[in-house]
């Protein structure tokens, strides 16, 4: 299929054509349909398609990215890839129960925790932050140094509690609904497009920095680049990490292939980070509108657009083909998508076939020569740490659709804050 759009550039028209009016008979795609989709008449559209007007770049990007709306390959979705949320409340037991239908039990306590909480509670990949109870009652009760409890769902989190909305018939849409339910106050979140066919060409748009086509609202940007804007790789870091908006455009599998080379570079998206106010307000929004394409691009078309240059003013400059197909223009609606499946489970599974399972083969054929059961010893033996009763409980729960029990893990020192919260 159209994998990117280097077909944009580097092919001639006669050659970008010919592909074309190849994927069109493959996917038995009309010029009908074409026309519709791509908001063309169809007489415009055919005389583009045999060659009897000049195809320029920007009609190339609108067709390419029409045929792949109408064969189902317009792969760009959203997805929250980071959620901080505190309460009041020191029930985390309450919490637990309420946002995540997980039995509180499975939940490992550890002392220690980021962000000045006193403990730790991790199922998987959640994080529950806890902070010493303190009763609202008593004299000299400070409230500046009650942090309550915190959620925090980073990237792997995200996947792991998506994994359950799923197996409960939930949406991110529930879930938030109960967070804002319990008093939560919403400190990060980070949206996600996952741009999964290469619309985004990230080393294009650095470039484009360099040569100033574009406009962008974040203060400083121009003035002050060292300190506002940072080139990394493949990766191009917009407005500052301390605001409440800051946006980060980089290669996501890029730097996943260089860990593990059997991934293939496809997904380029584009991170929108937003803090305390904004991350609340952009929640609001989200539940009201039901609509993450209307919420994540209203915010991205606010703060930058890249440009086309031109010999007129700036000002003037039209958008730059492949940013406005992104932004919005010639394919579907978004949907606030999920990926469930725990990141940690397909690492294991993907280390396993690529470092051990030759090793393994081996010790079982020399069993099979020799009558032994070493393989089988060495399995035995294997000790499993917390993390992988967590991970064991949790895939029990996607089959069986409950828990069991839990894990030998310190319920003793977990029913101190239970005890206390109470």
């Amino acid at each position: 299929m159209l994998k990117d759009l280097n077909l944009v550039g580097g092919m001639t028209n006669t050659d970008w054509l010919n592909q074309f009016h190849d994927e069109m008979r493959t996917h038995k795609i009309t010029q009908g349909q074409l026309a519709k989709t791509a908001d063309y008449s169809r007489s415009h559209l055919n005389q583009l398609l045999t060659g009897n007007k000049p195809i320029n770049e920007q009609a190339r990007v609108r067709l390419t990215l029409a045929l792949r709306s109408l064969t189902g390959q317009n792969n760009i979705d959203v997805c929250i890839d980071y959620l901080g949320v505190t309460f009041k409340s020191h029930d985390y037991e309450e919490l637990v129960t309420e946002l995540f239908q997980i039995n509180p039990n499975h939940f490992n306590l550890k002392e220690g925790a980021r962000y000045g909480y006193a403990a730790t509670l991790k199922c998987g990949e959640i994080d529950v932050l806890l902070s010493p109870y303190q009763d609202v009652n008593a004299d000299g009760y400070d409230p500046s140094e009650d942090s309550g409890t915190m959620i925090e769902l980073k990237g792997q989190g995200c996947r792991y509690v998506e994994s359950y909305l799923r197996q409960q018939d939930r949406t991110w849409y529930d879930f938030l609904e109960i967070c804002i339910a319990l008093d939560g106050h919403f400190t990060r979140v980070d949206l996600a497009i996952n741009d999964r066919n290469g619309l985004l060409d990230v080393p294009a748009l650095i470039e484009k920095c360099d040569r100033d086509e574009f406009t962008s609202r974040f203060h400083g940007f121009r003035d002050n680049r060292t300190k506002q804007w940072e080139v990394s790789g493949r990766t191009l870091y917009l407005g500052s990490p301390q605001s409440e908006v800051y946006f980060c455009i980089y290669d996501k599998a890029f730097e996943q292939h260089q860990k593990h080379p059997e991934i293939a570079i496809e997904d380029q998206p584009i991170e929108v980070r937003l803090r305390r106010k904004r991350a609340a307000a952009a929640i609001k929004n989200l539940l009201a509108e039901r609509d993450p394409e209307k919420v994540v691009f209203g915010i991205i078309n606010r703060y930058l657009r890249f440009l086309t240059p031109s010999h007129k003013a700036k000002s003037q400059w039209a958008t730059d083909p492949r940013w406005d197909a992104f932004i919005g223009n010639y394919r579907d609606k978004l949907r606030l998508s999920t990926n469930p499946e725990p990141l940690s489970y397909a690492h294991i599974t993907r280390w396993l076939k690529k470092q051990v399972a030759p090793s393994l083969k081996m010790l079982q054929l020399i069993d099979q020569y020799n009558g032994t059961t070493e393989l089988k010893a060495i399995i035995d033996g294997g000790k499993l740490t917390q993390r992988h009763w967590d991970l064991i409980h949790h895939y029990q729960h996607h089959r069986n659709g409950v828990l069991t029990d839990a894990a030998p893990s310190e319920i003793s020192k977990k029913s101190d804050y239970a005890d206390q919260s109470k």
